[in-house]
């Protein structure tokens, strides 16, 4: 028997595909499936199944891919009307190569919620437990609104413990995410875990209910606007996924589609603030599956400008894997043609923690704080204002215009797309402060905390 995770950068999101005598099954795909197909091919295998844990919020589903492709079966949970594959309840069994899989029913992150437990005879050798369980914590219960966070905060806890905890210490827990998701908090960042030692080391797993539901209410996570489209989406069966080629242009055709275009540039903060073109948004490589569903319009083509040209293919796959399908062309040049070409150029500052340490004794700035409001609290330079990257576009008006604005987060990725949206806000005098807290706590400068 064999077991393989797949990680899709920049979301933290988890994928699995698991098999024995010549038969194999996936949970919770990401939309491109070739990496199932081959790993089940370099193991003797046919894909039998897909078991999707519940209607992912955070990206495209690959399941109708596989189905296409493999002519595999598809299995989600019977409480919601997907347009697509079979309905499973509790304690429904698919026997698969000498695998037996056990669908528990796990709600509280989302009402369909499923977990599914293996096992090769009668004791459990591991769940997978989507949003429902993570390493170190567990889902959020906020999407359906805050009003409904204590009503989906009880009914996860009774999951917890009424499903998991009941598994057996050394069950293997393989969660959808890890750390660094949307789909949770703060997650440990860890290879592999077990009931036992969620149990030992979680610290929502020693609450009692009431303590458990306060600790739901005050959570703080950033909501992705492009989350619902995903579940509605994921509910109806996602297109299927097709990876056109991106046309290559130099400077001047990358001109003359600009103006009904999303131009975004993957380059690091570093470099762009050096040079860049004008209303280009910087989400660097690692970010775009993250955030470009935060901020590009989903109606609008885009164009790319990478550092290197083997980065365009990366950042493709990625856009696709939030439903970004409409790649147009990219500037094959690089930057360095658009400046040959004598094209227009904008650039923006950037701070070093000790040049701003020292700007700060003497000149009135406004620094804004582009990380999540726990981050923030955790520690923030004295007198910032906190303000997310991904809602700073629908704030701008929280920003005055009439002295130097600093954009900060943790190492100055964020804060370099937080600059590229105040430039092009408008905004004349901004900076990116490069190494972000990270290197303001290391040099020991002044840190306020929140309660």
């Amino acid at each position: 028997m064999f077991i393989e995770r797949l990680v899709s950068k920049g979301l933290s999101h988890f994928s699995y595909i698991a098999g024995n005598d010549n038969n194999a099954f996936v949970v919770d795909p990401k939309r491109d499936v070739d990496s199932y197909i081959k790993i089940a091919k370099s193991n003797c295998c046919r894909i039998r199944y897909v078991f999707e844990t519940h209607c992912n919020e955070d990206y495209l589903i690959g399941s109708l891919e596989l189905e296409k492709r493999t002519g595999c079966r598809i299995i989600h949970s019977s409480r919601l009307n997907f347009g697509y594959g079979e309905p499973a309840t509790e304690n429904d069994t698919f026997d698969i190569g000498g695998i037996r899989i056990r669908v528990i029913e796990t709600p509280g992150h989302s009402q369909e919620s499923l977990s599914f437990v293996l096992s090769s005879g009668e004791i459990p050798l591991a769940v997978f437990t989507g949003d429902a369980l993570f390493y170190g914590n567990v889902g959020r219960t906020d999407l359906f609104g805050r009003e409904k966070i204590a009503e989906y905060a009880s009914i996860l806890y009774d999951s917890v413990h009424g499903k998991f905890l009941s598994l057996g210490d050394g069950t293997t827990v393989y969660p959808a995410h890890g750390a660094g998701s949307a789909c949770g908090g703060t997650m440990s960042d860890i290879a592999i875990s077990t009931i036992g030692y969620e149990r030992a080391t979680n610290p929502m797993l020693g609450l009692t209910r009431e303590e458990f539901i306060e600790r739901k209410k005050k959570e703080n996570i950033p909501l992705p606007p492009y989350f619902a489209r995903m579940a509605n989406h994921n509910l109806n069966g996602p297109r299927l996924l097709e990876l056109s080629r991106v046309e290559p242009m130099d400077a001047p055709a990358f001109a003359g589609v600009m103006d009904n275009s999303i131009v975004v540039d993957t380059r690091s903060p570093l470099f762009f603030a050096g040079g860049h073109i004008k209303g280009s948004y910087n989400i660097w490589l690692g970010g775009l599956p993250q955030f470009a569903g935060w901020i590009i319009d989903y109606e609008r083509d885009v164009l790319l400008v990478t550092g290197r040209r083997e980065d365009i293919e990366t950042a493709k796959l990625y856009l696709s894997r939030v439903g970004l399908d409409k790649v147009k062309g990219y500037l094959c040049e690089g930057i360095g043609g658009w400046i040959n070409r004598g094209m227009p150029l904008e650039q923006s500052g950037l701070y070093t923690v000790e040049s701003l340490n020292e700007k700060l004794k003497e000149e009135d700035l406004f620094v804004a704080d582009v990380r999540d409001k726990e981050e923030y609290a955790e520690g923030h330079i004295p007198g910032t204002v906190n303000i997310y990257v991904g809602e700073l576009e629908k704030r701008l008006s929280e920003v005055p215009s009439d002295r130097p604005v600093v954009s900060v987060c943790s190492t100055g990725n964020r804060s370099g797309l937080g600059a590229s949206i105040l430039a092009r806000g408008g905004f004349k005098n901004i900076y990116n402060l490069i190494g972000g807290m990270t290197a303001w706590k290391e040099k020991g400068y002044p840190t306020k905390r929140e309660q």
